[in-house]
């Protein structure tokens, strides 16, 4: 019934080992706590959406895109950043938008693309509004290429097809080619099997672009949507970007390009001015740049000496 004092510092270490584990679960019993209660809240806030019904398939449209009195408040803002907007788009035109920053551009694409739901008046696509179609079957027939192209995690055939699990290699070719890509990925040690991180990895920002372009064309959308399509390409990227244009046209397709300054939209048939959120001014392009360069000169001659006041 002895103990050494070796054997009583050894019982008492060994107690102490063996309680660690309960006491760093007292101590943190509030983060449990805090864990079990948000993820309560999470289970709960899930089981409120709504399950999304099933909707009848439409066919293939053709590129005709009408916008009547659309209004559009970013999700999780009060106040809408693009306000009673109104214009159509028949097959085979290419549609600049131009405007300052925060004009209300990439809003506009946002909800051309169906991310960003009208508040008010509708967008409609060869008659049907777009939320008529089913959001993965719309994503193959409107093309985006936003202005910061996000890259995802696999390779960079997924991030083309955008993980399209009945995606076909001559497809992914066929897209990259028209975003002159195709020999840029050859080059890389793994061709289109090589994988990608979110940031692009050791890619460049132009090719970084060039593959979002390739991923917009996927598909042979109907439309495609192109925001500040210039600010990465490089001089073969926007060349490549012309022609896929010029195609489209021909092919009785519709593009729609969101830029800062008109020389970016060489390629539209109308211009849209966007200023504030609302149209300034819609129509032919030559129209429209005329109508500007003239407002300029007024203005200008009103602020010279002797000018209007």
């Amino acid at each position: 019934g002895q103990m050494t004092a070796g054997g009583m510092i050894a019982a008492s270490i060994l107690m102490g080992r063996a309680l660690a584990p309960i006491e760093l679960a007292v101590g943190q019993w509030s983060l449990v706590q805090s864990a079990q209660k948000a993820w309560k809240g999470l289970a709960e806030l899930l089981g409120r959406v709504p399950v999304r019904r099933p909707l009848t398939e439409l066919p293939r449209p053709r590129a005709l895109l009408e916008v009547s009195s659309a209004t559009v408040i970013p999700p999780g803002e009060h106040h809408a950043t693009l306000r009673m907007l109104s214009f159509r788009l028949d097959p085979g035109q290419a549609l600049g938008v131009i405007g300052p920053s925060g004009a209300g551009k990439s809003t506009l694409a946002r909800a051309l693309t169906g991310a960003w739901p009208t508040a008010g008046g509708f967008i409609r696509l060869d008659g049907a509004t777009i939320d008529q179609y089913d959001p993965d079957r719309l994503g193959h027939y409107i093309g985006y290429l936003p202005q910061k192209v996000n890259l995802f995690d696999g390779t960079i055939a997924e991030n083309i097809s955008r993980l399209d699990p009945g995606a076909k290699a001559e497809d992914i070719v066929a897209a990259a080619r028209q975003a002159a890509a195709h020999e840029m990925i050859l080059q890389l040690p793994k061709g289109y099997d090589t994988r990608l991180s979110a940031s692009g990895g050791r890619l460049s920002g132009g090719q970084i672009q060039r593959i979002g372009l390739a991923r917009a064309l996927y598909g042979n959308p109907v439309i495609l949507v192109l925001d500040e399509p210039n600010s990465n390409l490089d001089n073969e990227g926007s060349i490549a970007l012309n022609d896929a244009i010029r195609a489209m046209k021909a092919d009785g397709r519709a593009v729609l390009i969101m830029a800062h300054r008109p020389a970016a939209i060489r390629e539209c048939d109308l211009l849209l001015v966007l200023d504030g959120g609302v149209s300034r001014s819609f129509g032919p392009r030559d129209e429209v740049l005329a109508k500007m360069v003239r407002n300029s000169g007024e203005i200008q001659s009103a602020q010279r000496p002797g000018g209007i006041a």
